[in-house]
């Protein structure tokens, strides 16, 4: 279990998310990216229906691997996006209605960002939005104004207008 005093809960800021230099080589493989998307889909799979894709087999080869990729929902509660954007953003974005997520799935993406080293997990709810990280969790829009708790995000989701 997650001790909550160990988790902050701030506004978005530069200060408190600093995206990765471009410039610099990649930090990651393809295979790592999609073994943290098949992580995320796997989180999220309790909560509600995920897609547009289901898990990427990690193969050999990419090619293969993309061959063998069988869908998920094609209309889904959680939209986890399946294309990889660049080798230098390690994070993962999750688009959803705020009703779907609750306390006890923040608690959970938490629990399997702090797996993955400098990974993090952007929930894009609507009426706002929340970056997962290890050891905070940074809100933005109105839904989330003045919120100071994983567990006051968790009941403004829920309790946000259907």
């Amino acid at each position: 279990m997650i001790d909550s005093a160990s988790i902050r809960v701030v506004p978005f800021s530069k200060e408190e998310y600093v995206p990765a230099d471009h410039s610099d080589p990649p930090l990651f493989t393809w295979q790592e990216y999609y073994s943290f998307r098949n992580n995320l889909v796997r989180i999220m799979q309790p909560y509600g229906t995920v897609g547009p894709m289901g898990e990427m087999p990690i193969l050999e080869e990419w090619e293969t691997s993309e061959e063998a990729w069988q869908a998920g929902t094609s209309n889904p509660d959680f939209f986890v996006p399946s294309d990889l954007w660049n080798y230098h953003d390690r994070w993962n974005r999750v688009e959803a209605s705020p009703w779907l997520v609750n306390t006890k799935l923040l608690y959970d993406l938490i629990a399997m960002v702090r797996k993955w080293k400098g990974w993090c997990v952007y929930l894009a709810l609507v009426q706002g939005g929340l970056t997962i990280l290890a050891d905070r969790v940074l809100h933005e829009g109105d839904l989330f104004a003045g919120a100071s708790s994983v567990e006051e995000l968790g009941q403004r989701c829920v309790g946000a207008n259907k």
